[in-house]
C-alpha cells in the first residue's frame, strides 16, 4: 500500500548517505554516477532473486553498468560463501559492490572489501577478545571498493562500523572481523522493497533492532547522543511496528528509519548479542529470532548491574513507571519485551527455534570470544552465567 504520504528523506553523514522513499531504487544510476563507478557486483541471496523483483528493479535501475550477478548468500555468512564471492571477484574486478538484501548479504560485501583491499586470510583480519574487556582489532590500512546496499529487512548491518561476522563451522563458532572502510557509501531504504520481505523477518530482524537499542543505553560506554537516538528507536518500534503486518508502506519506512537511527551513534553492545552471534552460526536461527528470544532474559540478567538506564527503556516502551522503583521498572521492561515478541508470533524459546540441549555449552563456550561481551553492565568471565541464560531460554 504506497500512499503519497509514505516517509521520505534524504540523509547524508561525514561519509555515507542515506536515501529513504518508497521507490529509492530508482535513484540508483544517479549514485553510482555520483559515486563514479560503472562496473558493479550485484550480491544478493537465492531466495530474494527468486521470490520477489528486488534483484530485477535494482539491475533496471543500473543498466549497463551491472557487470555480473552473484546470488550465493547463505545465511549468517558462511565462510566458504565468502571464499566463493571472492574468488568471483578477484575475476570480475568490480569497482562497485550492490548488496541487496539482508545483514548476510551486507557482511559478506564487507568481507569481499576487505579480503580484495587486504589480502591473506580471513582470520588475520579477527578481532580478538580477552574477558572481560579487552578487544583486539588488527589494522586495515587499505583503502576499499565501495559498497551501496539495498537493504530488504529491518536489520541494518549496512550502517555498522564493524566488517561483518562470519560462521566458521570448523573452528566451531562466529568470527568478527575488522572493518574499517567498509562501511556503504550509500544505503537504500526502498518501501516497495521492505514490502516483499517475509512478515517473520521484517519482526524478527525489527527486534534484532529493538535489541540493540536496549544493549546500547546499557552498554558500559553508552553516551548523551547514542541514548538519545537509542530511546527515540525504541518508541518508534513500538509506535510502528505493530501495523507493518498490514503492509503499510510508510509504516514499513518507518521502522527502517528507526531500525537504522539507533545504529548512527551506537556505542558498544553487550551479552545478548554475544550470544545470538554463536547460537545463530551454530544453529543456523535467524539473528533476529535469536535476539528477540534471548532478550528478556539478558535484560533480566543485567538488572542488577544498571537498573536505573533499564528503567529508561522501560519508559521508552510507554511502561507507566510512576509508582516503580527502577528495579522494578527493569523487570517490567524484560516483561515487556517478551509480551512484545509473543504477539509478533516469535518464537519464545530456543528449543522452539530448533537448538538442542545438548549444544547449550557448545554455544556459551564460543561466547566467550565473542568481543560485545567487553561492553555489557555486568561483566562475564566466565560460561557459567552465560549457561544459565541459556538454561532459562531454552
Amino acid at each position: 500500500m504506497v500512499s503519497q504520504e509514505s516517509l521520505h528523506y534524504m540523509y547524508r553523514g561525514t561519509d555515507q548517505q542515506m536515501i529513504c522513499a518508497a521507490d529509492a531504487i530508482s535513484q540508483l544510476g544517479e549514485v553510482a554516477d555520483r559515486l563514479g563507478v560503472s562496473r558493479a557486483l550485484v550480491v544478493c541471496g537465492p531466495n530474494i532473486l527468486a521470490q520477489s523483483n528486488v534483484v530485477q528493479r535494482v539491475q533496471a535501475a543500473l543498466g549497463t553498468r551491472v557487470a555480473r550477478l552473484f546470488s550465493g548468500i547463505a545465511p549468517h555468512s558462511p565462510v566458504e560463501v565468502l571464499e566463493e564471492a571472492v574468488e568471483v571477484a578477484k575475476e570480475l574486478e568490480p569497482d562497485v559492490l550492490i548488496a541487496v538484501g539482508g545483514g548476510s548479504t551486507s557482511d559478506t560485501c564487507k568481507g569481499i572489501a576487505v579480503m580484495l583491499a587486504e589480502g591473506g586470510d580471513l582470520h588475520d583480519y579477527e578481532v580478538r577478545f580477552e574477558p572481560p574487556d579487552k578487544v583486539i582489532i588488527p589494522e586495515l590500512p587499505h583503502e576499499k571498493i565501495p559498497i551501496i546496499a539495498v537493504a530488504t529487512t529491518m536489520g541494518a548491518a549496512e550502517l555498522s562500523n564493524g566488517g561483518g561476522g562470519f560462521t566458521d563451522k570448523a573452528l566451531g563458532r562466529k568470527i568478527l572481523i575488522s572493518g574499517q572502510g567498509t562501511a556503504p557509501k550509500v544505503v537504500i531504504i526502498d518501501g516497495q522493497a521492505l514490502a516483499t520481505t517475509p512478515m517473520s523477518i521484517v519482526v524478527s530482524t525489527a527486534m534484532g533492532q529493538f535489541r540493540i537499542a536496549v544493549e546500547s543505553v546499557y552498554s558500559t560506554d553508552h553516551h548523551p547522543i547514542a541514548d538519545a537516538l537509542a530511546l527515540h528507536t525504541i518508541k518508534l518500534l513500538i509506535q510502528h511496528l505493530p501495523h507493518c503486518q498490514d503492509g503499510d508502506i510508510d509504516a514499513l519506512l518507518q521502522v527502517k528509519t528507526a531500525a537504522c537511527m539507533t545504529m548512527l551513534a551506537r556505542p558498544g553492545l553487550g551479552l545478548n548479542t554475544a550470544i545470538a552471534h554463536q547460537a545463530g552460526g551454530l544453529y543456523d536461527i535467524p539473528h533476529g529470532e535469536a535476539n528477540s528470544i534471548l532478550l528478556p532474559h539478558t535484560m533480566r540478567f543485567n538488572t542488577d548491574a544498571c537498573a536505573g538506564r533499564l528503567a529508561l527503556i522501560a519508559e521508552a516502551m510507554g511502561i507507566d513507571t510512576r509508582s516503580m522503583d527502577h528495579e522494578s521498572a527493569s523487570l517490567a521492561a524484560a516483561d515487556g519485551v517478551a509480551d512484545l515478541c509473543r504477539s509478533l508470533g516469535l518464537p519464545m524459546t530456543l528449543q522452539e527455534a530448533g537448538v538442542p540441549r545438548e549444544g547449550l555449552e557448545l554455544i556459551a563456550s564460543a561466547t566467550l570470544h565473542d568481543r560485545s561481551l567487553a561492553t555489557n553492565p555486568k561483566p562475564v568471565y566466565d560460561a557459567s552465567p552465560i549457561m544459565s541464560i541459556l538454561q532459562a531460554a531454552w
